[in-house]
Parts: C-alpha cells; sequence; structure tokens
C-alpha cells in the first residue's frame, strides 16, 4: 500500500466511494453533491486528497482535507473501499492529512460525522480529536449529529 496526494486520475473514485458509503448509511444530501462536484476549488485553495492505493494502483481509500471558506479546515469526505476495509487504508488517509495539517502549521482540523458510524468515530478518537458541539449552522447534514477536532 502506498499514499499519494491528489491527482485528478483518481476523481472519479474518490466520488464513487463517497457516494457509495453515503448510500449505504445515509442519503446523498446537496451539500455532498455541491462538494464532489467542485473538488479542484479545494485543491486551489490548498486542500488535498490522499488516497490509499494498493499494488496494482486500485484506490482502497481517500482523505480529503480541505479550507472552509470561514477559514477553518476540515477532513470533508473520506471513504474506504469495503473490500480494503481492515487493511489500515482509512487510517493511513487519515494519517496523511493531518501530517498535511501539521506542515502547513494549520492550528486545528475538524471533522463531523454520525454516531453510526462507530468504526469512524473511534478512528478519530484513536487519533486524538476531541468532540465538540455541532454547528448545525456551519455544518448543514441532515445526518451530522456529531463533531471533532483536533489542535496542534
Amino acid at each position: 500500500m502506498k499514499i499519494v496526494g491528489y491527482d485528478a486520475k483518481f476523481k472519479n473514485d474518490f466520488i464513487r466511494l463517497n457516494l457509495a458509503w453515503i448510500s449505504l448509511m445515509f442519503k446523498v444530501e446537496d451539500e455532498d453533491i455541491k462538494e464532489l462536484e467542485n473538488i479542484e476549488p479545494y485543491i486551489k485553495n490548498g486542500g488535498n486528497i490522499f488516497f490509499a492505493l494498493d499494488d496494482d494502483e486500485s484506490v482502497m481509500s481517500c482523505c480529503m482535507i480541505a479550507p472552509r471558506d470561514d477559514g477553518d479546515w476540515e477532513i470533508m469526505k473520506f471513504a474506504t473501499d469495503d473490500k480494503y476495509k481492515g487493511f489500515g487504508a482509512g487510517s493511513a488517509c487519515l494519517k496523511a492529512c493531518i501530517d498535511y495539517a501539521k506542515s502547513l502549521k494549520i492550528g486545528k482540523i475538524l471533522i463531523v460525522s454520525n454516531t453510526d458510524c462507530t468504526s469512524a468515530v473511534h478512528l478519530y478518537q484513536k487519533f486524538g480529536f476531541k468532540q465538540i458541539p455541532v454547528d448545525k449552522k456551519k455544518f448543514p447534514f441532515e445526518r451530522a449529529n456529531i463533531a471533532f477536532e483536533l489542535k496542534f
């Protein structure tokens, strides 16, 4: 497994994986489509998407970190292909996002999630994220019922 930063050749995999996991557990919302169809502006503004690739360069997992309009940075989209769950690909992508934020001297990262995503919540806590109140104006997703931040 190797971790690589954003490359347009993996854009469709990023969209496919995120739509698949959202559809599996929740309803795809307008904000999801807005974010997934507008990756390039996030990248141009300093964001990145990290991909875990297997030996055949198939995307195992992906994680996007990007600045929000209000100046905060967020893990905005994060998904793992079902056939690669348990391989550590998601952890590796999240770590790459954290290391990227540290390299840019970003003070904190935000994540919103749902308590039904128990594996993800556990992963965030494992990496040191602390629970904070969910700001529904800032995070308009219907499914968002838990939020975290990691301060550096």
